[in-house]
């Protein structure tokens, strides 16, 4: 077998690895959290804070409207009580206590308001926990399916490199070396087919002759315009 030819399949083989490679980069990264899996863990976490914001305000506009109730209590208590009969002290005690009520009325508004708002943001919390459920579920079935793909590619790309060792090993040195230089800096493809006495690799036409001492060379012929390894079937 000609060299060229030894040298397209060992081709064939490179690009079925690299090819299985990147396959199995991608069936890898599936096994880790994903993107999607933290953003709504990030999400769920911003509608708790959120939600417990509103629940903190809450609690303080209750001991609040508590407060100030007992104090309007205090203040209708000592104004209906009988022990204040100097008219000043009576008209202070009204306006404190329109006061309170107008604070208390206040109070409560503020109260209703954070009442809505948590109620919504109880319903963006359970959402927001939906969306994370789901995307886990997604994760670990596609982490499931994952193994199964990387199982079997590791098992091709094994067997792949085993055939490129042995299709190595029957090149020359020389031959070998000019391919891999080749391989580096052609992106991979270090050999061209010729076919209709065009390099199917820059698809230009070559000379007769060109394909002529490309066929059977050892070493292997180049392209003049691409540089790459002819290979004539």
């Amino acid at each position: 077998m000609e060299p060229a030819q030894v040298l397209f399949e060992l081709q064939t083989l490179d690009l079925r690895i690299a090819r299985d490679g990147a396959q199995l980069e991608t069936e890898r990264a599936k096994i880790g959290e994903p993107a999607a899996v933290r953003q709504a863990s990030a999400a769920v976490s911003s509608a708790e804070a959120d939600l417990a914001g509103l629940q903190r305000q809450l609690r303080a506009a209750e001991q609040e409207a508590q407060t100030v109730a007992a104090k309007k209590a205090e203040v209708h208590a000592k104004l209906y009580s009988g022990h204040v009969s100097v008219p000043r002290e009576l008209t202070a005690l009204e306006a404190e206590e329109s006061g309170l009520s107008r604070s208390l009325v206040q109070i409560e508004d503020r109260q209703l308001e954070l009442m809505a708002s948590a109620e919504a943001a109880e319903a963006a919390l359970a959402a927001a926990r939906a969306a994370l459920d789901a995307a886990q579920t997604r994760w670990h079935e596609d982490g499931q399916e994952a193994h199964e793909h990387i199982g079997r590619l590791e098992a091709e790309v094994g067997q792949l490199q085993a055939d490129r060792a042995a299709i190595a090993a029957g090149l020359s040195a020389p031959n070998l070396a000019l391919y891999d230089r080749l391989r580096r800096t052609k992106s991979g493809r270090a050999v061209a087919e010729v076919r209709d006495n065009m390099c199917q690799a820059c698809r230009t036409t070559l000379p007769l002759r060109d394909v002529q001492r490309a066929r059977g060379a050892d070493p292997p012929h180049e392209c003049e315009n691409c540089g790459r390894l002819l290979y004539v079937r």
